[in-house]
Protein backbone atom coordinates (compact mmCIF):
# COMPACT_ATOMS: atom_id res chain seq x y z
CA UNK A 1 0.00 0.00 0.00
CA UNK A 2 2.77 2.71 0.96
CA UNK A 3 4.84 1.54 -2.03
CA UNK A 4 1.20 2.00 -4.33
CA UNK A 5 0.91 5.77 -2.76
CA UNK A 6 4.94 6.60 -3.08
CA UNK A 7 4.34 5.69 -6.77
CA UNK A 8 1.53 7.59 -7.38
CA UNK A 9 2.79 10.82 -5.80
CA UNK A 10 6.17 10.35 -7.54
CA UNK A 11 4.17 10.14 -10.66
CA UNK A 12 2.19 13.44 -10.07
CA UNK A 13 5.20 14.98 -8.64
CA UNK A 14 6.96 14.67 -12.07
CA UNK A 15 4.04 15.50 -14.46
CA UNK A 16 3.97 18.89 -12.51
CA UNK A 17 7.18 19.26 -12.71
CA UNK A 18 7.86 18.67 -16.52
CA UNK A 19 4.92 20.59 -17.96
CA UNK A 20 6.20 23.54 -15.39
CA UNK A 21 9.66 22.90 -17.00
CA UNK A 22 8.42 23.51 -20.26
CA UNK A 23 6.61 26.77 -20.04
CA UNK A 24 10.03 27.95 -18.21
CA UNK A 25 11.86 26.76 -21.38
CA UNK A 26 9.43 28.26 -23.64
CA UNK A 27 9.83 30.76 -21.53
CA UNK A 28 13.31 31.44 -21.64
CA UNK A 29 13.31 31.15 -25.46
CA UNK A 30 11.26 34.29 -25.72
CA UNK A 31 13.17 36.58 -22.82
CA UNK A 32 15.14 39.19 -25.00
CA UNK A 33 14.62 41.64 -28.12
CA UNK A 34 13.74 40.65 -31.20
CA UNK A 35 13.50 42.81 -34.51
CA UNK A 36 11.58 42.34 -37.59
CA UNK A 37 12.39 40.50 -40.24
CA UNK A 38 9.35 40.24 -42.43
CA UNK A 39 5.11 39.66 -42.14
CA UNK A 40 4.11 36.81 -44.64
CA UNK A 41 0.85 36.62 -45.61
CA UNK A 42 -1.07 33.46 -46.65
CA UNK A 43 -2.40 32.58 -49.68
CA UNK A 44 -2.72 29.35 -52.24
CA UNK A 45 -1.54 27.51 -49.24
CA UNK A 46 2.20 28.77 -49.27
CA UNK A 47 3.70 31.66 -47.27
CA UNK A 48 5.15 34.79 -49.13
CA UNK A 49 6.25 38.23 -48.35
CA UNK A 50 3.59 40.75 -47.57
CA UNK A 51 4.17 43.75 -50.12
CA UNK A 52 1.36 45.58 -48.37
CA UNK A 53 4.10 46.22 -45.10
CA UNK A 54 7.44 45.98 -47.14
CA UNK A 55 9.66 48.21 -45.18
CA UNK A 56 8.55 48.10 -42.05
CA UNK A 57 10.46 47.68 -39.13
CA UNK A 58 10.14 47.29 -35.69
CA UNK A 59 11.04 45.30 -32.32
CA UNK A 60 9.59 43.19 -29.72
CA UNK A 61 11.23 43.01 -26.31
CA UNK A 62 10.21 39.99 -23.45
CA UNK A 63 11.03 40.44 -19.92
CA UNK A 64 10.80 36.56 -19.07
CA UNK A 65 8.60 37.44 -16.09
CA UNK A 66 4.99 37.90 -18.22
CA UNK A 67 5.74 41.48 -19.51
CA UNK A 68 6.54 42.23 -23.08
CA UNK A 69 6.46 45.71 -25.60
CA UNK A 70 6.19 45.76 -29.80
CA UNK A 71 6.82 48.21 -31.62
CA UNK A 72 5.85 48.08 -35.85
CA UNK A 73 7.26 51.48 -37.66
CA UNK A 74 6.26 51.83 -41.74
CA UNK A 75 8.45 53.12 -44.18
CA UNK A 76 9.18 56.20 -43.76
CA UNK A 77 8.79 56.89 -40.44
CA UNK A 78 12.05 57.54 -39.26
CA UNK A 79 12.46 60.28 -41.96
CA UNK A 80 9.52 61.88 -40.23
CA UNK A 81 10.15 65.66 -39.97
CA UNK A 82 8.84 66.15 -36.12
CA UNK A 83 9.83 69.52 -35.87
CA UNK A 84 7.62 70.84 -38.15
CA UNK A 85 4.69 73.50 -36.97
CA UNK A 86 1.37 71.92 -37.45
CA UNK A 87 -0.14 75.18 -38.07
CA UNK A 88 1.57 75.56 -40.90
CA UNK A 89 0.47 71.97 -42.54
CA UNK A 90 -2.31 72.18 -45.26
CA UNK A 91 -5.07 69.66 -44.31
CA UNK A 92 -3.10 67.39 -47.12
CA UNK A 93 -0.17 67.58 -45.36
CA UNK A 94 -1.91 67.02 -41.95
CA UNK A 95 -3.98 63.80 -42.97
CA UNK A 96 -0.60 62.34 -44.59
CA UNK A 97 1.12 63.43 -41.27
CA UNK A 98 -2.12 61.64 -39.52
CA UNK A 99 -2.16 58.85 -41.26
CA UNK A 100 2.14 57.84 -40.44
CA UNK A 101 1.56 58.54 -36.98
CA UNK A 102 -1.30 56.31 -36.52
CA UNK A 103 0.42 53.03 -38.77
CA UNK A 104 3.13 53.84 -35.93
CA UNK A 105 1.95 50.61 -34.09
CA UNK A 106 2.71 50.57 -30.16
CA UNK A 107 1.73 48.32 -27.43
CA UNK A 108 2.65 46.93 -23.34
CA UNK A 109 1.40 43.85 -22.71
CA UNK A 110 1.06 40.86 -19.84
CA UNK A 111 2.27 38.03 -21.77
CA UNK A 112 0.69 34.50 -20.76
CA UNK A 113 2.36 31.07 -22.17
CA UNK A 114 0.44 27.64 -23.26
CA UNK A 115 1.77 24.93 -25.73
CA UNK A 116 2.24 27.12 -28.71
CA UNK A 117 0.06 29.75 -27.88
CA UNK A 118 1.11 33.47 -26.36
CA UNK A 119 -1.56 35.71 -25.37
CA UNK A 120 -0.74 39.25 -24.81
CA UNK A 121 -3.06 41.38 -23.02
CA UNK A 122 -2.31 44.83 -24.03
CA UNK A 123 -2.70 47.30 -20.82
CA UNK A 124 -1.22 50.50 -22.87
CA UNK A 125 -1.48 51.34 -26.67
CA UNK A 126 -0.94 54.04 -28.52
CA UNK A 127 -4.27 53.04 -30.63
CA UNK A 128 -6.72 53.42 -27.18
CA UNK A 129 -8.89 51.14 -28.68
CA UNK A 130 -6.63 47.96 -28.14
CA UNK A 131 -6.69 48.63 -24.31
CA UNK A 132 -7.63 45.85 -22.87
CA UNK A 133 -8.04 43.63 -25.68
CA UNK A 134 -6.40 40.05 -25.58
CA UNK A 135 -4.06 39.25 -28.59
CA UNK A 136 -3.63 35.97 -29.17
CA UNK A 137 -0.76 34.16 -31.82
CA UNK A 138 0.13 30.73 -32.43
CA UNK A 139 4.43 31.03 -31.63
CA UNK A 140 7.26 28.83 -33.26
CA UNK A 141 10.95 28.96 -32.76
CA UNK A 142 13.34 28.44 -36.08
CA UNK A 143 16.66 28.42 -34.86
CA UNK A 144 16.92 32.13 -33.84
CA UNK A 145 13.94 33.55 -35.39
CA UNK A 146 10.67 33.72 -33.55
CA UNK A 147 6.97 33.34 -36.02
CA UNK A 148 3.89 34.71 -34.32
CA UNK A 149 0.58 34.07 -36.14
CA UNK A 150 -2.31 35.64 -35.53
CA UNK A 151 -5.55 33.72 -34.14
CA UNK A 152 -7.47 36.28 -36.62
CA UNK A 153 -6.75 37.58 -40.13
CA UNK A 154 -5.37 41.28 -40.11
CA UNK A 155 -7.78 42.66 -42.77
CA UNK A 156 -8.64 40.29 -45.27
CA UNK A 157 -5.13 38.55 -44.83
CA UNK A 158 -3.78 35.90 -42.63
CA UNK A 159 -0.55 36.91 -41.61
CA UNK A 160 2.53 36.10 -39.86
CA UNK A 161 5.72 38.01 -38.32
CA UNK A 162 9.03 36.99 -38.61
CA UNK A 163 11.66 38.23 -35.77
CA UNK A 164 15.44 37.46 -35.46
CA UNK A 165 16.54 37.32 -31.92
CA UNK A 166 19.33 40.25 -31.38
Amino acid sequence: MKKSIFTFLSLFLLAIYSCGTKKQQNNDKFQGMWKLDKFESFDSGIWTADTTRSGYTGFIIYDGKGHMSVQLIPKGYNDLNSNVEIDSLNQEDLKSLTKLYSSNYVYFADYILSDSTIEHKILSATDPANCGQTLTRNFEFKGDTLILTPHVNVGDRKLRLKWTKI
